[in-house]
């Protein structure tokens, strides 16, 4: 054998391998299946595990040709101690897609079993954003106050009767008194008084959204005042 021969690699021992086997690699690479995602902690490990408080940064929808369209993933981040920021994805509890968008920038409390900054699925929300709280809240009120609630809702929705009364009423009025000069009114009884009915229908515009807004804040306000 000469030195030429000798210096030369030899691709079966250490050199470069041949073409079948780098064929028959990249099958297997192709065909091996995914790997297994990790499984989620249990709902006692969560529940005993760390109390941390998050911002959700994305809200992810479907795309366009996805089958059927589910609820939004949001993607939370949380800053714990240990300079560690954590990554979570959990679903958006709004059914409509597309709702998430509404809740980016807002701050949510979960629990969490490890400090993994990936474990995308070691989450357990306890406290979700005010939307969603107020979205998800039944229509007719239960529990401690109950009584008291639904009677507040039910004069936040006379209010609103009111507030669209009086602006219906108000612009009716004004175009009998501009444009016909009260000869819209003449068949009516003779007790009607336009200028009385153009200042009841604007009080009422005006006094009637006032009336929904305090009727319905009390209706948020009284089921936790019946829990304290």
């Amino acid at each position: 054998m000469t030195d030429q021969q000798a210096a030369k690699p030899n691709p079966r021992i250490g050199g470069r391998p041949s073409l079948p086997r780098r064929v028959w690699s990249a099958i297997v690479r192709e065909s091996a299946p995914p790997p297994i995602p990790r499984p989620a902690p249990g709902e006692e490990q969560l529940a005993g595990g760390h109390l941390a408080v998050g911002v959700i940064d994305d809200a992810i929808e479907d795309g366009p040709g996805s089958d059927v369209q589910g609820s939004d993933t949001l993607v939370i981040s949380a800053e714990v101690p240990g300079q560690v920021t954590l990554h979570r994805r959990v679903t958006c509890p709004l059914p409509m897609p597309g709702s998430g968008r509404r809740l980016v920038d807002r701050t949510i409390t979960f629990r969490h079993a490890t400090l993994d900054p990936c474990f995308v699925n070691d989450v357990l929300v306890v406290r979700w954003p005010d939307e969603v709280t107020r979205a998800l809240e039944p229509f007719r009120p239960t529990g401690p106050g109950a009584l008291r609630a639904r009677a507040w809702r039910f004069l936040s929705g006379c209010g609103a009767v009111i507030a669209v009364g009086g602006i219906l009423l108000t612009v009716v009025t004004l175009i009998g008194v501009i444009f016909t000069g009260g000869a819209l009114f003449a068949d009516l009884p003779a007790w009607f008084r336009p200028g009385v009915a153009l200042t009841a229908s604007m009080s009422a515009a005006v006094l009637g959204p006032i009336a929904y807004v305090i009727c319905e804040s009390r209706v948020h306000r009284v089921p936790s005042e019946g829990r304290q």
